[in-house]
């Protein structure tokens, strides 16, 4: 190896780690920086790293002619990650397919803007152009519907998807709560308990998750799962979930109204006026649902 090569191969380890470095703090625009000189000395992990920069909008303005660039150098050097957005990206077809498949691929280990996660055969999913940050959560909701529907060639499978929402769940995802929490009601996958399902429907009603709200709102009006009976409290969770347009909500309000009283409707749609979108829940509203389990 002459001095020249030797120089320039420091000079893209330096930029790239540098380049790691700042992505992590959110400095994407020297990522940026530091990635493009590595690149431009032929690290291919810089170049898909780019690549995804490009992609993502961070550090510089979405441009997915230029990320397309970016991985193409990548993918000659026969980068896994990079190989595999092109094809994602382009129509595929039998010869497209047969072409990718026949490819020896490699990753280097490095960091690399791509979430993976282990299967339960013990293989690896990978999202590129993803992080683990800013992506992982709703990523791990996604897993869990494959596992919970046999999708994407995943064994229908009630205790992984159980996991997999159970992760996306403690990052507060709401729709991972609200999914998790119709596992534990039913016991698919986990215990049966409807006060954890109570407590997961809560937390992501809280967010706004109409699906929850109109869930939460059925045990109160119904006074089901250990919870004293308060229509006017389940009237208002209900209405206040299809002010979103949510047609689960909308044809779930219409049935509870039926059964209640038109001074209960009123004093419910009161309730619900006080949160018109806003988060978090009103004071009066959340006195009545009283202290999080």
């Amino acid at each position: 190896m002459t001095a020249i090569s030797i120089f320039a191969s420091t000079v893209a380890l330096a930029g790239f780690d540098e380049g790691v470095a700042t992505y992590r703090v959110g400095n994407y625009e020297e990522a940026f920086k530091e990635w493009t000189e590595a690149a431009e000395h032929g690290d291919a992990d810089a170049q898909y790293n780019l690549g995804c920069l490009y992609v993502r909008g961070e550090g510089v303005p979405r441009n997915r002619a230029q990320a397309a660039e970016w991985f193409q150098r990548a993918a000659a050097q026969g980068d896994l990650d990079a190989t595999t957005w092109l094809f994602s990206a382009n129509p595929q077809t039998d010869e497209s397919r047969k072409d990718f498949f026949s490819k020896k691929l490699k990753t280097s280990g490095r960091f690399h803007m791509t979430f993976v996660a282990q299967r339960s055969d013990g293989q690896a999913m990978r999202w590129t152009c993803a992080t683990d940050k800013k992506d992982g959560a709703e990523i791990e909701f996604k897993i869990g519907v494959m596992y919970e529907n046999g999708e994407m060639g995943l064994p229908q499978d009630d205790k992984q998807a159980a996991e997999w929402y159970r992760r996306a769940s403690e990052r507060n995802f709401a729709d991972a709560q609200t999914k998790l929490a119709y596992l534990y009601a039913a016991g698919r996958g986990v215990e049966k308990s409807q006060i954890a399902a109570a407590r997961l429907f809560r937390r992501a009603a809280e967010q706004g998750n109409a699906v929850a709200q109109v869930n939460l709102g059925s045990i109160y009006s119904t006074g089901t799962f250990g919870f004293a009976k308060d229509p006017i409290l389940g009237y208002a969770l209900v209405s206040h979930a299809a002010d979103t347009g949510n047609k689960f909500a909308l044809s779930s309000l219409a049935e509870l109204k039926a059964h209640l009283l038109p001074n209960q409707v009123r004093e419910g749609q009161r309730l619900a006026d006080k949160w018109k979108k806003s988060l978090p829940l009103p004071p009066e509203i959340a006195e009545r649902l009283g202290p999080p389990n």
